[in-house]
C-alpha cells in the first residue's frame, strides 16, 4: 500500500483487534488475541503492543512509517490528555490509565485514545454505512447497548464527555429489570446480549423448552454469542425466536426516540448480533421505530441499516481518529 497508513485497535475485555488503516479506509488483514485481562494491566499492555506490531508486520511497513495510532477502549476517557478514566472490562487497575503516552513511549508512534463505541460510530461515518450522510447514530448491540452520535459531520463528545450512552434511555419504565443506572426499564438489560441471556433463563426456569442452554454451553463458551443466536434461530427455536422479538421491539423503540429528538438522516446498528443476522435484524427494529415517528410523511428518507463495516467498525474508526488528530 503506497498510501499512509494509520493503525487503529479495537481494544476489548475480551479480545482486542488491529489494523493498518488507509486514507481511503482500506486495510490489511485483521490482528486478533485475546486480551486475558487477569493478566493485569502490563500483561494487558503487552499484549497490545504485540497485537500492534502484528499489524504493522502484516502491511509490511515499520513502526516509522506510521503515521499515529488510535485506540478505542471500553469505558470513559478523557481525550485530550490521553488517559483511561475507567475500563471494568480491563479491570480496577485501569482507572486513570496514561495509555496513550505508554503506547507512544512503547512504539515511538504519535498515539490517540477514545471510546470504543464512538470510535465505532465515527469508523462507520468516515468509511462506512454513513459515508454519505452529515448526521447519523450509530447503535451497538453486544454485551451492552451503547452508541455514538454524528451532528454535521462532527463526533458529539457531550458537555462531560458522555454523549452516546443511547443504552440507558428508558424505553418500559414498568418493567421491574435494573440497568446502571439504577433505575427500570432502560435499553441496555432488555436489548443487549446479556439481557436476551437473562430472559432465556427465566423461560428455562418456566419450563419453556429450548436448545439455547445446550448451545451456549456446545459453542458459546457458557455465554449467549451472537453464533448462539444464530444457530438457535436456524434451529426454530421459539424461546430464542420470541427473545429477539422483544429485543427489536426496545431497540426501534430507542430509535423512534432518537429520529424525534435529532432527526438525523440515518441510524447504523452495528455489534456482534447485527453483524451474524444483518438485514433480518434490523428489519423488525426499522419498522418500530418508522411507527414510532411523530414525521411519518418522510419516513423513509430515514435510514436504519446494518453497520458497512461489520466487525471492522472500531478498527476503522480508530485510525480515522489518529488520521484526524495528526
Amino acid at each position: 500500500m503506497a498510501k499512509r497508513l494509520f493503525i487503529g485497535v479495537d481494544l476489548g475485555g475480551t479480545s482486542m483487534r488491529a489494523a493498518a488503516v488507509a486514507n481511503d479506509g482500506s486495510f490489511c488483514e485483521l490482528s486478533k488475541r485475546k486480551t486475558h485481562p487477569e493478566l493485569g494491566v502490563q500483561g494487558v499492555f503487552d499484549r497490545l503492543v504485540k497485537t500492534v506490531r502484528d499489524a504493522a508486520k502484516a502491511a509490511r511497513v515499520s513502526m516509522k512509517e506510521i503515521g499515529g495510532i488510535g485506540i478505542g477502549v471500553p469505558g470513559p476517557v478523557d481525550t485530550k490528555s490521553g488517559v483511561v478514566r475507567v475500563a471494568v472490562n480491563l479491570g480496577p487497575d485501569w482507572a486513570e490509565m496514561p495509555l496513550a503516552e505508554r503506547i507512544k513511549k512503547e512504539l515511538g508512534v504519535p498515539a490517540y485514545i477514545d471510546n470504543d463505541v464512538r470510535v465505532g460510530a465515527i469508523g462507520e461515518f468516515v468509511h462506512g454505512a454513513g459515508h454519505a450522510v452529515k448526521d447519523m447514530v450509530a447503535i451497538f448491540v453486544g454485551t451492552g447497548v451503547g452508541g455514538g452520535i454524528v451532528l454535521d459531520g462532527k463526533l458529539r463528545g457531550g458537555f462531560r464527555g458522555g454523549a452516546g450512552e443511547v443504552g440507558h434511555t428508558v424505553v418500559d419504565a414498568d418493567n421491574g429489570i435494573v440497568g446502571k443506572t439504577g433505575e427500570p426499564g432502560t435499553v441496555e438489560p432488555l436489548a443487549s446480549r446479556t439481557g436476551m441471556e437473562r430472559m432465556v433463563r427465566e423461560m428455562v426456569a418456566a419450563k419453556r423448552k429450548t436448545v439455547v442452554p445446550g448451545l451456549i454451553e456446545s459453542i458459546g463458551g457458557g455465554r449467549l454469542t451472537s453464533s448462539v443466536i444464530y444457530t438457535a434461530l436456524e434451529q426454530k427455536d421459539a424461546v430464542m425466536a420470541e427473545v429477539l422479538v422483544k429485543a427489536q421491539h426496545y431497540l426501534g423503540l430507542l430509535s423512534g426516540n432518537i429520529i424525534n429528538t435529532l432527526d438525523v438522516e440515518m441510524i447504523v446498528f452495528g455489534g456482534g448480533v447485527t453483524e451474524r443476522l444483518g438485514e433480518s435484524f434490523v428489519a423488525p427494529i426499522r419498522e418500530i421505530a418508522y411507527r414510532n415517528f411523530v414525521n411519518k410523511e418522510t419516513e423513509g428518507r430515514v435510514k436504519i441499516v446494518p453497520a458497512g463495516l461489520k466487525d471492522a467498525s472500531g478498527v476503522v474508526g480508530a485510525a480515522v481518529l489518529a488520521r484526524r488528530n495528526l
